[in-house]
């Protein structure tokens, strides 16, 4: 199994492990706060669920190169640190959001989207050749020959 799918699959059970706490939280009388639900929400869902998802479909749809390193698998690796980034960054921010007036933590969390955004768009130029037909790769290469 490459480093990049035991990453995805090793972090998603953390932010499961999160979210499950965050949920526990939510339930105890005078801890829970307005923005606990988005956040329980975001870290099962792209925490847990996503990474899961991203972690093994690398490995159940491998690159037609087989050599495990940074250059051929720069977008996966994009797509790990800046769903992570931008996870965490949502974390730190959403409980201040209603309780501060301070614009620091829209800002945070407008980054946390930006970079949320750029991991899928990671994600997706990862793996869209992997999912290719094999007349679409002759197609291809083809054109680029």
């Amino acid at each position: 199994m490459p480093l990049i799918t035991r990453l995805f699959i090793k972090s998603g059970m953390i932010f499961f492990l999160i979210s499950l706490l965050i949920g526990i939280a939510s339930q105890i009388k005078g801890f829970s706060f307005p923005a606990i639900a988005p956040l329980f929400w975001h870290t099962l869902m792209l925490g847990w669920i996503t990474q899961i998802i991203m972690g093994v479909s690398m490995w159940m749809f491998p690159g037609r190169v087989k050599e495990e390193n940074f250059q051929n698998q720069k977008w996966g690796w994009i797509a790990f640190a800046c769903l992570n980034v931008g996870l965490g960054l949502r974390i730190i921010a959403e409980p201040f959001l209603n309780i501060s007036e301070a614009k620091l933590w829209e800002i945070l969390l407008v980054f946390s989207a930006i970079f949320q955004f750029i991991a899928v768009m990671a994600y997706v130029t990862e793996i869209w050749p992997r999912v290719m037909s094999k007349s679409q790769r002759r197609k291809k290469k083809k054109e680029g020959a």
